[in-house]
C-alpha cells in the first residue's frame, strides 16, 4: 500500500469524485466505497492513522476511523505551497522541487517551481513552474559501503535491510 501511519494526504474535491465515479441513487459513489457523508472531508488534508492490506483500505484520524477509505480517494501526499517534496514522471528518477499545487484530474496534477528557479520563488521574484505525474515527501537516503563501494537505498529499503539482520 502507498501510505502508512502518520502520513497527511488530501481527499479529493468532490466535483472531481463525481466526475470520474457515477452517483448512485442515494448520492454515495460504491464503486469507490465513498457515502455522502463523507464529502465534508473533500478537500481536506487528513491523517492516515490505521491501514488495512488485507483490504487495501485506510482509516484517518480526523473521522476517528468511522469509515474506511480507498487510495483513489486520496489526491496524493498533502503539501503546503512552497514546501518542498520529490517529483516524477516515472517513479524511477526523483527530483527535489517546491510543491505549489494540484490539479484534479490532470495526467501531470502536481504543479511545482522549475528547478533552476528556486531563488527566484524564494525572492518573490517571477519564476517558471513545471507539472509532474507523482510527489511523495523526501525520501531519507542511507549510505551503505559494500566492497569499498558506496550504495544508496532508500528509508524503506534500509529498514528491510535492518530487520533481516537481526
Amino acid at each position: 500500500m502507498k501510505y502508512k501511519a502518520g502520513d497527511k494526504v488530501r481527499i479529493r474535491q468532490w466535483e472531481a469524485l463525481k466526475r470520474q465515479y457515477k452517483l448512485d441513487e442515494d448520492g454515495d459513489i460504491p464503486k469507490i466505497g465513498f457515502l455522502k457523508m463523507m464529502k465534508e472531508y473533500c478537500g481536506k488534508t487528513v491523517t492516515i492513522n490505521q491501514i488495512d492490506v488485507t483490504l487495501d483500505r485506510y482509516k484517518i484520524k480526523e473521522d476517528n476511523g468511522i469509515w474506511y477509505w480507498y487510495e483513489e480517494v486520496f489526491e496524493g501526499y498533502a503539501f503546503e505551497f512552497g514546501e518542498e517534496a520529490e517529483f516524477s514522471d516515472d517513479k524511477e528518477d526523483w527530483c527535489k522541487r517546491i510543491y505549489l499545487g494540484y490539479i484534479d484530474g490532470a495526467e501531470y496534477p502536481y504543479v511545482c517551481v522549475s528547478g533552476s528557479y528556486r531563488e527566484n520563488f524564494r525572492n518573490g521574484e517571477k519564476y517558471i513552474s513545471n507539472k509532474w505525474r507523482y510527489a511523495r515527501p523526501i525520501q531519507k537516503k542511507h549510505i551503505i559501503i559494500i566492497d569499498g563501494k558506496e550504495i544508496k537505498i532508500s528509508e524503506e529499503s534500509y529498514q528491510k535491510l535492518k530487520e533481516s539482520l537481526k
